[in-house]
């Protein structure tokens, strides 16, 4: 399990903290209301069996026990109306408490998704920049970031909502159960008249209807948008390394596969990475960046056969010294 977290970090990029920040705080919300709402309703359980055994007890919560001492005091008098009003002043706000953050979570997650996207496809272009289009393979670390940052952001936003959802409907039938509680235990014609409506405000526990979050469609169309350049960039056809030169043949040579870094060296001496001239500096700070994010990273030389063994050294000299684990020469079969 803890490989696939620093996998997934890894491959994210660095928009996968916050996003794990915002669900961290989501779920923790979540727990928090859910435990205080399920808890309130087991006080309400208690609280009505008291009343109606007349017998004081802990209910568990304080602004119950409060309660229930007033009605046990002052059965059907002004007082245990006052005092169930202030409870439901009480109360009603503390069941709110985090719902509007955890909307806000399920809002914020897509949108550092989207922050993600464009943090890769900045990355790839980078590439292209330095390199060439050339080979896909080096272009798709900028592509997962991309993907696993917007994978992510749309997972968190598509819980967040789950959570809100759940805890708001929760919390809408423990309202609606306090407010029959008093118009059951307190009825209206046991307290005086008020200015306004009589009793019908203190009661009146129904929560007020808020625009529920929504997951943001734009990453979803820049995911489509990140494809559709990949396909198009990747569909161009290349020679392996943008050059012509003439392999050396070997009898044990054997294929090294599609995933290994071709670097081209000509018999004049030019370093040559997917069809672009490269200073050797250049070489070096690609294979550091590839080898960060592939731990077996396969390097080829594919040099002229008349090119300069001392040239070819100093090729995978840098390539060793960026960390390559295995840097190989490229010759044809004899």
């Amino acid at each position: 399990m803890w490989h696939i977290f620093t996998r997934l970090f890894t491959e994210g990029g660095w928009v996968l903290y916050p996003i794990f920040a915002v669900s961290v705080l989501a779920w923790f919300l979540g727990m928090r209301a859910f435990f205080f709402i399920s808890g309130m309703g087991g006080s309400r359980r208690r609280f009505l069996k008291a009343v109606e055994l007349r017998r004081p007890g802990p209910t568990g919560l304080a602004q119950y026990d409060a309660l229930l001492s007033t009605v046990l005091r002052a059965e059907g008098s002004s007082a245990t109306a006052q005092a169930y009003a202030r409870f439901q002043g009480a109360v009603a706000p503390r069941l709110e408490y985090g719902l509007s953050t955890i909307a806000a979570c399920a809002v914020i997650a897509p949108l550092l998704g989207l922050l993600g996207t464009i943090s890769g496809m900045n990355e790839m272009f980078q590439v292209i920049g330095e390199f060439g289009f050339g080979n896909p393979t080096i272009m798709a670390n900028g592509i997962s970031m991309a993907l696993q940052a917007t994978l992510t952001g749309l997972g968190v936003a598509v819980v967040s909502i789950f959570i809100y959802n759940y805890l708001f409907n929760k919390k809408t039938r423990l309202l609606h159960c306090l407010a029959g509680d008093g118009e059951r235990l307190f009825p209206r014609g046991t307290t005086p008249a008020r200015k306004g409506k009589p009793m019908e405000s203190d009661f009146q526990l129904v929560p007020q209807e808020f625009e529920k979050p929504e997951i943001n469609l734009a990453p979803f169309v820049d995911t489509i948008m990140i494809l559709l350049i990949f396909f198009v960039v990747t569909a161009n056809l290349y020679v392996e390394t943008g050059i012509d030169v003439s392999k050396p043949k070997a009898q044990s040579a054997h294929a090294m596969g599609q995933k290994a870094i071709l670097i081209g060296l000509t018999r004049e001496g030019t370093v040559h990475i997917y069809g672009r001239q490269v200073t050797l500096d250049k070489v070096r700070m690609l294979i550091q960046r590839e080898a960060a994010r592939q731990p077996d990273l396969s390097v080829v030389i594919v040099a002229d056969r008349d090119a300069s063994v001392g040239k070819a050294v100093e090729v995978m000299d840098q390539c060793a010294l960026g960390g390559a684990p295995r840097v190989s020469i490229a010759a044809g079969k004899d």
